[in-house]
Order: C-alpha cells, then sequence, then structure tokens
C-alpha cells in the first residue's frame, strides 16, 4: 500500500513539473497572454478526459508519449519561436500530456481502492511539485526545462513497472 501511495505522489510531481515547465516553455518563447495559459488548460483537461475514456490505452506508452511530446514542443519552440502557430503543436503535446493523468486513476484506483487516498497523495505530489518547480527553476533556469521532465517521467516509468508488475 506504502508503494501506491508514494505512485500517486509521484505521479503528482511528474504532473506539476510537466505543466510548469509547458507554460514557461511557451510563455518565454511564444506568447504570455491568457490564451496560452487557457490553451494548456484547456489541452491538459481534453487529455485527461480521454485518458479516462479510451480504456485500450497501454499506462507505458501513454506516460512515454507524454513526455516525448514535451520534448516534440521544445522542438517546435526552438525551431520557431515567437510563431503562434507552435502552439498549436504544443497544444497536441500537452494533450498527449494530459493522457496519464486519466489513465492515472483508471489503473491505480482498482490497486488502491480508494479514490479519496488515491487523489490525496497524488495532490500532494502536485502542490509540492509546483513549490519545487518554482524553486528548481529559479535556481536552475533553462536547463530545468531541459531534464526535469525526462528525470520524472523516467523515474515515474520504472516505478509504474514495478507496481503493474504486482499483483493487483
Amino acid at each position: 500500500m506504502l508503494q501506491l501511495k508514494l505512485h500517486g505522489f509521484m505521479t503528482g510531481l511528474h504532473f506539476a513539473l510537466l505543466q510548469l515547465c509547458y507554460l514557461l516553455l511557451l510563455m518565454f518563447n511564444v506568447s504570455s497572454t491568457y490564451l496560452t495559459y487557457a490553451l494548456i488548460t484547456t489541452a491538459w483537461m481534453a487529455g485527461a478526459i480521454a485518458g479516462l475514456a479510451f480504456r485500450s490505452l497501454d499506462v507505458r506508452l501513454v506516460l512515454l508519449a507524454g513526455v516525448l511530446a514535451y520534448y516534440g514542443a521544445l522542438a517546435a519552440v526552438h525551431y520557431d519561436p515567437l510563431a503562434y502557430a507552435t502552439l498549436a503543436a504544443a497544444a497536441v503535446g500537452v494533450f498527449l500530456s494530459g493522457l496519464w493523468a486519466g489513465r492515472f486513476f483508471v489503473v491505480m484506483l482498482p490497486r488502491m481502492k480508494r479514490v479519496d487516498s488515491l487523489f490525496f497523495h497524488e495532490n500532494n505530489g502536485f502542490v509540492f511539485g509546483i513549490a519545487a518547480a518554482f524553486v528548481a527553476f529559479t535556481l536552475i533556469g533553462r536547463p530545468f526545462l531541459l531534464y526535469a521532465p525526462l528525470v520524472s517521467g523516467a523515474c515515474l516509468l520504472v516505478h509504474l513497472n514495478w507496481i503493474l508488475r504486482q499483483p493487483a
């Protein structure tokens, strides 16, 4: 049970890092308007809803696709900064990254048995992640945007593989 709580916390941390990295990446390189924030929020929520709906999606591939989508958005932003067309590419990336938000609850709920506990630990990881990401970005700067999603995604993928090998 402790491993499931830790996984919920790690997932929340990953969500916070990924969302803040998307936001900072787009705000610094494309636009710092409300449109950018609204686009990221809407695309993330649409991805989470799709993750809840599509039950046949493999969770490992969803998690991996979300991290790779961030790096696709990073490449698009660096290739053509200040272009609003990159917002569309980034929206697709945010949508793909948000799929794990929906799949996480579908896959982990039968193991955790209680949605309140699952959400509690995921939310604690998210709150901690927002604070930690803000401090880390302030201290490290742009390299944080490059490495944080990769590190958190890799750690989460390793832990997810371990969790899924355990009996439900």
